[in-house]
Formats: C-alpha cells, structure tokens, sequence
C-alpha cells in the first residue's frame, strides 16, 4: 500500500468551494503516479523501460467533498492482477480518519515502442504485491452507449488537452463530458458516484462528438465519439 497526504488546491475546487469531479480524479491519478515511481515503473522510468500506464476504467463513490486548503490522507493499493491488468483501488480520508471517496481502477500497460497492449512480466508482478482488499463487491461494469441522444456538442482537441502519452488526457474526458451535461444537472446536482469506460484513444486534432443522454432520473451519461459517430472513445456516467 501507498500512502500520502494531499492539500486541495484552489484548482481542484469548483465554484461552491467544493473538491471538483476533476480534482478527485486528479488525486486518484497522483497517487497511482506516486506508488508506481516508488518502485521503478513510473512516469520517470518510461525512457528506459519504455512502458507506460493507461487506464482502462474508473468506478468513484463520493460521500464528501473537503473544501480548498483542507488536508486529506490518500491510500492505493493494488487489489488484485490478471496476465494484461492491474486493478488499483484508494481510499482518500480526511484527517479524522472519516473516507470521504473510495475509487477502483484497472490499468494495463502499453509498449510505446509498438502501442500494444504487453503482458505483466515477472518483474513487475514482483514490484506490485496485491493485497487482496477490494472496495467494491462487484467488478467495474460495462457502460452501454446510449441508444438516442438528447444534445451533442462538437469539439477539437487541442494542445492544452494532451498528456505525456501524446493523447487526451484521462482527467480531460470528465471535463468534456460536463461540458456536455445540461446546466440545470451540473448547476443544481453534486455528483456521489462516477464511472469511467475508456475505449479508444483521442490524439491531437481529433474532431468528436460530446454525446449527452439521460439513462435515468438519477443517471446521465456522456459518450465521447467520432462526428460520424462510429468510433467510441469514451462512456462517462453521472450519478447523483
């Protein structure tokens, strides 16, 4: 297990003062930066061993959201491991030890050489013990893409959108997909849990489609595809 302590940002927050959708998934990635450069397999080490994460899926309960400047303690561990995934899961606690979010994730990771998928090798599987302690009883499930959509929005990604991997960010898929939400959700609801489907990478220049349905009275999803809609990018859904 690897923990730290984080201080929220002013760039976390949102407009009430709250940590954002965005700095909670900026954590999460944090951490699992922090805990794989600890063992020789993080962002610093991809010119040698010229690996590098990607995520695949997020599942995120919110239960509180600490306002800018608070302190929060972050716990992830890795949960459990297949022949091409990790799955990392996190706690992130306020400092009377209350969890105020809980997160899972699974990860692979990508040869940037050839950007295929590899195995884990026996070096890495050694480098990142598994507890066997999951936060979740159930797998991260599948998003269905919507079938209609009630508003869709165009958009070009851009320069700022871009990581080191030379695609769209992980973080930057939430924020397109609230600037797809209708106002009166992302005005008047708080979000307690988010989940993330990543399908097929968005690079500079790339024109999609910001697709917005609302699956249920309490569920609103977002579907990151081509204008021409026959790539899926990305499935994001809001629950309030």
């Amino acid at each position: 297990m690897y923990e730290f302590d984080y201080t929220v940002e002013y760039v976390d927050i949102d407009k009430n003062n709250k940590l954002s959708n965005y700095g909670f998934f900026k954590i999460l990635q944090e951490a699992g930066c922090l805990h794989a450069d600890t063992v020789g397999f993080g962002l610093k080490d991809t010119p040698k061993n010229r690996i590098a994460w990607i995520v695949l899926d997020w599942k995120l309960k919110i239960f509180s959201r600490p306002q800018w400047n608070s302190k929060v303690h972050i716990k992830t561990w890795i949960s459990n491991v297949d022949m091409v995934c990790y799955f990392r899961d996190y706690e992130i606690l306020d400092l009377t030890g209350k969890v105020i979010a809980k997160a899972t994730s699974r990860w692979c990771l990508l040869n940037i050489d050839t950007h295929h998928i590899i195995k884990i090798t026996p070096e890495i599987k050694t480098a990142f013990l598994p507890i066997e302690n999951g936060n979740f009883d159930d797998k991260i499930q599948k998003l269905i893409d919507p079938k209609f959509f009630e508003l869709e929005y165009p958009y070009t990604i851009l320069r700022r959108d871009i990581d080191t991997n030379n695609h769209l960010n992980n973080l930057n898929y939430i924020v397109l997909a609230e600037q797809a939400l209708p106002e009166d959700v992302y005005s008047n609801y708080s979000f307690s849990e988010i989940e993330v489907m990543y399908k097929k990478q968005c690079i500079l220049g790339d024109n999609v489609l910001l697709c917005y349905s609302q699956e249920a009275p309490n569920k609103h999803v977002v579907s990151i595809k081509s204008l021409d809609k026959n790539t899926l990018h990305s499935i994001i859904r809001f629950s309030i």
